[in-house]
């Protein structure tokens, strides 16, 4: 199976110098909780790590972009290369791989395999502008794939076309990784998607729901015909052909069933509530995070969820990182990056990630570990003192 083991950012948004966040806690939740200030780098965490998954997956389509945001706040990076990688293991085995990007050019391409009999990393794949290292032909990625990929593509996108076995495994990684990130442009969220098309996922999700003191009983999906007239209010004309496919397609309801009671307090009936215009925000919030989070359970995924907390009482917050302690399966994984102080509570050192801003305004990623911390120190109370670093710096 599938672990991720580490993520590489460098020149990338508020990230300077290359900053490592390695995956430790593996011993007691299966957790890494990511704190820091606003504004001090901790969602660009999960922004690096969308930005590389969709240069793997996309780079070869014909109107893909490099994501080049390097670190605007240093002379001269906007010249340099961004860098994005990961480690990660595959049944035991470990793989490293990285790429490093201009705004129209791939300037350097790594993977590297760990060797059977010496355990040293062996380099299968190095692409620097348009070179190879002599080895690469002899695991696919040659000469007349480097020819047939364009300057901003990666090579591994470009393999996957040939179903290179290592562009394969990449690939395979990819659908072990979950990101759930703040998006105010997506018009539907994933979580409505993956419980749309999954029955046992919903079955799953009511039950923590039923766990978590929720009063929801049942939700539902309702497939419903969009009026024709509906395109005669829009501010835009619609062409006649987009008009009948949206038509035909329909849109669809999302319901939480809850029970109706008499005087007496006894159930009598069910009344269905419309999720998005009667559910309170918190409970929104709490099926965007619990529904990727149960899917990355029952598959062994690893799962980044940024801003994690917000609008959650704690005490759910708590019980869904209990989830990953309890959890049967050794590959789940879960990376919050939150204000939720409280969970250092019940959090190891090895668990504990800090991300803060330098004098230069560098984002820094510090392990609680690489600061002599100890376990069995009240973490919260000495990390809002400032003992740590990673908080807020308020004059008075």
């Amino acid at each position: 199976m599938y672990k991720l083991v580490s993520l590489t950012v460098g020149n990338f948004r508020s990230f300077c110098d290359p900053q490592t966040l390695t995956l430790d806690g593996r011993s007691a939740h299966s957790v890494t909780a990511v704190f820091g200030p606003n504004a001090g780098g901790k969602s660009n965490i999960a922004k690096a790590l969308v930005a590389l998954i969709n240069c793997i997956r996309r780079s070869s389509d014909p109107n893909f972009r490099l994501p080049y945001e390097p670190f605007l706040l240093k002379a001269g990076m906007d010249e340099r290369p961004s860098t994005l990688g990961m480690a990660f293991s595959l049944d035991g085995r470990r793989y490293e791989y990285s790429v490093s990007f201009l705004a129209h050019k791939v300037t350097h391409e790594l993977l590297r395999e760990q060797s059977d009999k010496t355990n040293r990393m062996n380099k299968v794949l190095e692409r620097t502008d348009d070179k190879l290292n002599p080895y690469a032909r002899q695991y696919g990625f040659g000469k007349r794939l480097l020819d047939r990929t364009r300057e901003d593509t990666l090579l591994i996108t470009k393999g996957r076309e040939d179903n290179n076995a290592y562009s394969n495994i990449i690939f395979g990684l990819l659908d072990h990784i979950s990101v759930v990130s703040p998006s105010p442009d997506a018009p539907t969220p994933l979580f409505v998607e993956m419980l749309k098309n999954d029955v046992s996922l919903r079955s799953k999700t009511l039950e923590l729901l039923k766990r978590c003191d929720f009063s929801i009983r049942d939700i539902k999906f309702t497939d419903v015909a969009l009026p024709e007239d509906i395109f005669d209010q829009l501010p835009v004309q619609i062409p006649p052909d987009i008009r009948r496919a949206m038509i035909e397609q329909g849109t669809t309801t999302f319901t939480t069933v809850h029970a109706v009671r008499d005087e007496e307090q006894s159930i009598v009936g069910s009344r269905d509530l419309d999720f998005w215009a009667q559910e309170s925000m918190g409970t929104q919030k709490f099926f965007e995070v619990a529904v990727p989070i149960i899917d990355a359970l029952e598959n062994g995924k690893t799962i980044f969820i940024d801003e994690f907390g917000t609008y959650i009482h704690p005490m759910l917050t708590h019980a869904i990182v209990s989830l990953f302690g309890e959890s049967s399966s050794d590959d789940a994984y879960m990376v919050l990056m939150t204000h939720g102080t409280t969970m250092l509570r019940e959090l190891t050192r090895d668990e504990v990630v800090l991300v803060e801003k330098s004098h230069a305004e560098e984002s820094l990623i510090i392990p609680l570990t690489d600061l002599g911390v100890r376990d069995g120190e009240a973490f919260e109370k000495r990390y809002l003192a400032g003992l740590y670093g990673g908080v807020p710096i308020i004059e008075g």
